[in-house]
């Protein structure tokens, strides 16, 4: 009995609906689960399974995001939400519908930045998901760095072979899509790239797993050299585009619509810079905090430790580029925080923060004038850091030709395509006044 504000007594009891505490993966739990992953970018993810699987982990990487799984999203997280997390979210919604998997032995892998971004939110957003479609008995598992080796430890157990696999992983990675991105629009033989590229794409997933001593400058030397190796017709002729912007639109080609290939189709050669520049800023970020916050030591000693060992590692990939006579190489971490200084400020660590920036005036000093700036939807970060700098950019560089892209679940493609049929036009006509002979 309860009494209401009338001082009368009611029968109705109150309802509390106690929430449900999501299910927990264990260390133990690696044998019988089969873990979901969200896709990314298709060669470094493809890279991915074999390492998993040697440490024990059934993981399946979903292919490509398509329209269903947007409105997937949309069922399960608010519209206003950031159309990443609707992607990645319907994405893995659809698998567990799929039937492919039984929902109580499947758990759902997904990323978690800790920052003041949509990374944060996946979690909670798909723990919400999750228990609305009906899985309940289906953990989440924030992927993070776990190096505790009890069998009763949470989560995946990063050890250290397998941090080491995740760097070669992510090396060579970038190391692909680079070198792949540069000789698709040229090649003489129509799918000659592709070939090649699925070629070591097969021989480094058994190499990086089963290699006990994997050389990382002897392999990137083969690699770069058999990619030399392809014929290609009028090398450096096309206006080259970069494309920066928001992490998982930048490198997800179904969440970017194909963006690489319709660059390509237009009359282009497509850049994009390293998914390990994202790690790299993430870490390095801890560093420019400590002029206006307090940061542990121990968070900036680690930090620091982790940057010089990527970019040791990624150096011995950077050499065998600097000796390639058709390959441009990375950029150092330190040398794109200094670039995005001259321009603002690397506290600004939001989303993709002083990162996208600095992307944008590598290009410029590279001779990449041509940007495309693909963002989500009313995404604050990128409209500081990305739209926000496009003024100071004009007018510190000639023939600036940048176009920021907005992407929606109720975006149209034909809008999206138009867009960049216009800067290809200005693309090819700001490359034509400049090199009349076509070549430069």
């Amino acid at each position: 009995m309860t009494e209401n504000i009338t001082g009368r007594t009611s029968s109705i009891k109150p309802v509390c609906k106690i929430p449900q505490r999501p299910p927990v993966f264990y260390a133990t739990d690696k044998e019988r689960f089969t873990i979901l992953c969200p896709q990314m970018s298709p060669i470094h993810f493809s890279l991915l399974q074999n390492s998993f699987a040697e440490e024990g982990y059934h993981l399946d990487v979903l292919p490509e995001v398509d329209r269903d799984c947007v409105e997937e999203g949309l069922r399960y997280v608010n519209n206003d939400a950031c159309y990443p997390a609707i992607v990645v979210v319907g994405q893995l919604i659809q698998a567990l519908k799929s039937g492919r998997y039984h929902p109580d032995r499947t758990a759902l892998l997904i990323s978690q930045t800790c920052g003041g971004c949509r990374s944060t939110n996946y979690q909670a957003f798909l723990k919400i998901a999750v228990q609305k479609a009906g899985f309940l008995n289906t953990p989440i598992i924030p992927f993070n760095i776990n190096l505790s080796s009890g069998r009763n430890s949470e989560g995946i157990q990063m050890t250290l072979p397998m941090i080491k696999k995740l760097i070669r992983i992510f090396l060579f990675g970038d190391l692909l899509m680079r070198l792949s991105n540069h000789c698709r629009p040229y090649e003489t033989l129509p799918g000659s790239t592709e070939t090649m590229l699925n070629t070591w794409m097969d021989y480094l997933k058994t190499g990086i797993t089963q290699e006990k001593r994997f050389d990382i400058t002897q392999h990137a030397a083969k690699i770069v050299k058999a990619f030399e190796s392809l014929p290609l017709t009028g090398e450096n002729s096309k206006p080259k585009v970069g494309v920066v912007g928001e992490v998982l639109l930048k490198y997800h080609q179904g969440a970017n619509n194909h963006l690489v290939s319709i660059i390509e189709q237009e009359g282009g050669e497509a850049v994009v810079p390293d998914i390990l520049d994202f790690a790299l800023y993430c870490l390095t970020g801890d560093r420019f905090k400590t002029v206006f916050t307090r940061v542990p030591f121990f968070t900036r000693l680690r930090s620091a430790f982790l940057v010089r060992l990527l970019e040791y590692y990624r150096g011995k990939i950077r050499k065998v580029l600097k000796n390639s006579h058709r390959f441009v190489p990375s950029e150092h971490i330190n040398h794109l925080a200094k670039q995005a200084k001259s321009v603002l400020s690397t506290c600004n660590q939001t989303g993709e923060g002083w990162l996208l920036t600095a992307d944008m005036v590598e290009f410029m000093e590279t001779g990449v004038p041509n940007v495309i700036c693909v963002q989500p939807f009313g995404c604050l970060p990128n409209h500081i850091t990305g739209k926000g700098v496009i003024k100071e950019l004009k007018r510190r560089y000639r023939n600036v030709n940048i176009t920021p892209i907005d992407f929606d679940p109720g975006t149209t493609e034909v809008n999206q395509l138009n867009r960049i049929k216009l800067m290809m036009a200005v693309a090819n006509k700001n490359r034509l006044t400049a090199f009349p002979d076509g070549h430069g």
